[in-house]
C-alpha cells in the first residue's frame, strides 16, 4: 500500500540519505482494514524509485513501514509523486495542459523532444485518457475538498471538462492538492482504479 504525505522538501532532498525528519512518523495504526491494529508501525527501510519532474530526473528514496501483526508494508510517497507513475504531479499537469493548448499529442511530443524531454505519444495519450476516465473520481474528490467546484461537474463533454479542470484548477493542482486528494479519496487522481466506492 502507498500513502502520500505533504512534503516541504524538494525531490533532490530525497535522492540522498540525510535528515530523518523529511519522512513522516510511523503510523500509529495499521492502515489495512482487515488488520487495523492500534500498534505503531515499525520502520522497514527504504526502496528507490525513479522520478521525473520539470527540473529533476533521478532516483529518490521512499520510506516504508511494516505492521507487527499482519506483516504488510506501507510506503510513504512525498506529495510531488503520483502513485504508480514515474512523473511528478507538476510534470503530468504541465504536459496535459500543453496537449490541450496545441490540440495535438504528436506536436506536443515533437516540441518536448526538441527541448530534451523524451516522452512517447502513447504515454501522453494514456495520461490524457486516464484523466478523462477518472472524471467522476476527480469530481468526487474536488467536491469533498472544495464544494465550490461542483459547477465543474455539470459540464457535459469530457473535452470541455478536461479543459476546465486543467485551466480552472491549475493553481490548485499542486503537491498539496495531490496529498489532500489521496487522503480524502484513498486514491491518486491518475489512478487506474477509478471507482468511487
Amino acid at each position: 500500500m502507498q500513502n502520500i504525505f505533504l512534503s516541504e522538501y524538494k525531490p533532490e532532498d530525497y535522492a540522498t540519505k540525510g535528515k530523518a525528519d523529511k519522512y513522516p512518523d510511523a503510523p500509529k495504526k495499521c492502515p489495512y482494514g482487515d488488520c487495523g491494529i492500534n500498534l505503531k508501525m515499525k520502520k522497514h527501510g527504504f526502496y528507490s524509485r525513479f522520478l521525473r519532474t520539470i527540473t529533476f530526473a533521478g532516483w529518490i528514496r521512499i520510506r516504508r513501514y511494516k505492521c507487527s501483526k499482519c506483516g504488510r508494508t506501507l510506503s510513504m510517497l512525498p506529495s510531488f509523486c503520483v502513485a504508480g507513475m514515474s512523473y511528478s504531479v507538476d510534470f503530468i499537469m504541465a504536459l496535459l495542459q500543453y496537449v490541450i493548448n496545441t490540440g495535438s499529442i504528436k506536436k506536443t511530443v515533437n516540441e518536448w523532444s526538441a527541448i530534451g524531454v523524451d516522452i512517447s505519444r502513447r504515454l501522453v495519450g494514456k495520461y490524457l485518457s486516464r484523466l478523462r476516465k477518472n472524471r467522476r473520481l476527480i469530481q468526487y474528490g474536488l467536491n469533498q475538498l472544495s464544494p465550490g467546484n461542483i459547477e465543474l461537474g455539470r459540464l457535459p463533454g469530457d473535452t470541455e471538462w478536461t479543459k476546465s479542470f486543467l485551466y480552472g484548477m491549475r493553481p490548485n493542482l499542486s503537491p498539496e492538492f495531490n496529498a489532500n486528494f489521496h487522503k480524502t479519496t484513498g486514491k491518486s487522481f491518475m489512478s487506474p482504479y477509478n471507482k468511487i466506492a
